[in-house]
């Protein structure tokens, strides 16, 4: 036993803060095993959208529009989006090009997302 009622107070305290110790020292070693085990996991079951992603693809040119009044909110929307995409993926918008924006089929219906909508602009 590492404590007797013989002991000295402050012999406890020394084998009281000895036994924090290794089970910090304990915890932090496990912690560590799990990281570099999940590092190795990563390195070895490495996704393959991640491999084509690093390997450019061939581009053609991008064909310059001419800006009028009637597609200046489409390359407002469009340079939105763009650095949308950069500030996500933590890239520079020299990387790629949007070449065509699809709005999606609405799924649910006007008064879910209503209800929806409203809950987000609620305050907390």
């Amino acid at each position: 036993m590492l404590f007797t009622e013989t002991m000295p107070i402050g012999e406890r305290f020394l084998n009281s803060i000895a036994i924090t110790i290794l089970g910090m020292l304990v915890v932090f070693a496990v912690l560590i095993i799990i990281a570099y085990s999940l590092e190795l996991l990563r390195i070895m079951f490495k996704d393959k959208n991640t491999i084509e992603k690093s390997v450019p693809e061939k581009t053609e040119p991008v064909k310059l529009v001419p800006v009028t009044q009637e597609n200046v909110e489409d390359i407002d929307l469009i340079l939105l989006i763009t650095a949308a995409i950069a500030a996500d993926e933590g890239s520079s918008t020299d990387d790629f090009f949007v070449r065509s924006i699809k709005p999606l089929a609405q799924k649910d219906t006007i008064w879910a997302s209503a209800g929806r909508q409203q809950n987000m602009s609620k305050k907390m």
